[in-house]
């Protein structure tokens, strides 16, 4: 079985070889496809993925590894994540954010879900929130979340996300049946992805780690909630069946605003993560 995993990327290299080494250092029983799309950048990004590219070349992560990329200006990350959704050829999709990371081990045990679970068309797992230092914040948020994933139906999904992009993965053959990114989509792309899926197939759920994702006042999340939430509210308008689904994602996401940017001044006050 092979698995694809894309990175899109923009002026990341302060955490970009530690996204591509969390992904060529997994381990089992898989092929690994790994693309990254470049959007063009002016810092040290590209020098890092020729790196790998030699180093992939010359078999330093093993035979089952192949790599391709690519560094040309798109339009946004949902147009720099379809580029490499369209050039991938595995059984098995997923993102990767050029600052997010997977855990030891996290994609043979994917392979081996879907192996044993043939009905399975998209799955996700457990993961956690990191600050610039992999340090583990908000946790609260994550096992709020985790209650979440397993109660997780498509209203509750259209009401909150409590879906973690980096831990999710998917059947090329379900993008096959559903297309690609909502490229109008700049900040809630994944979200309106999710419920898609949801609407052909239910969740499947790995109640383990999987990922890391890392949250900091400078990347696009910790920096966008607002815009964020504003397409979510957009998405629910989109799939909901009435309008109290959407009312009711309305009081969710004015809760979401309270606590992320109340989070910091709780620390403070607190002196806690």
């Amino acid at each position: 079985m092979k698995i694809s995993i894309i990175t899109t990327n923009f002026n990341t290299d302060k955490y970009l070889e530690q996204t591509i080494k969390s992904i060529l250092s997994q381990k089992g029983d898989f092929d690994l496809e790994y693309i990254i799309t470049d959007g063009g950048s002016k810092d040290n990004s590209l020098e890092i993925i020729k790196k790998y590219d030699k180093e992939i070349r010359d078999g330093k992560w093993g035979d089952r590894v192949t790599f391709r990329y690519l560094s040309e200006k798109d339009s946004g990350q949902s147009d720099g994540i379809n580029k490499g959704l369209k050039m991938a050829t595995g059984d098995i999709i997923a993102f990767l954010n050029a600052d997010d990371l997977y855990t030891e081990g996290a994609l043979a045990k994917v392979v081996t879900y879907f192996k044993d679970n043939p009905d399975c068309l998209w799955l996700t797992g457990y993961c956690r929130i990191i600050d610039e230092n992999n340090k583990e914040i908000r946790k609260y948020i994550t096992k709020y979340k985790n209650i979440g994933l397993e109660r997780l139906t498509l209203d509750s999904l259209l009401i909150e996300d409590t879906i973690s992009q980096p831990a999710t993965f998917w059947r090329k053959s379900l993008m096959d049946e559903i297309g690609y990114l909502d490229e109008s989509l700049h900040y809630a792309m994944d979200y309106d992805y999710w419920v898609r899926m949801e609407k052909v197939s239910h969740m499947h759920l790995i109640k383990e780690y999987l990922a890391e994702f890392r949250f900091t006042s400078d990347t696009k999340t910790g920096s966008s909630v607002d815009k964020t939430l504003a397409e979510s509210r957009l998405i629910a308008e989109r799939y909901a069946d009435n309008k109290w689904i959407v009312f009711r994602q309305w009081i969710s996401n004015l809760k979401r605003i309270i606590v992320y940017k109340g989070t910091d001044v709780l620390k403070k006050i607190l002196g806690k993560s």
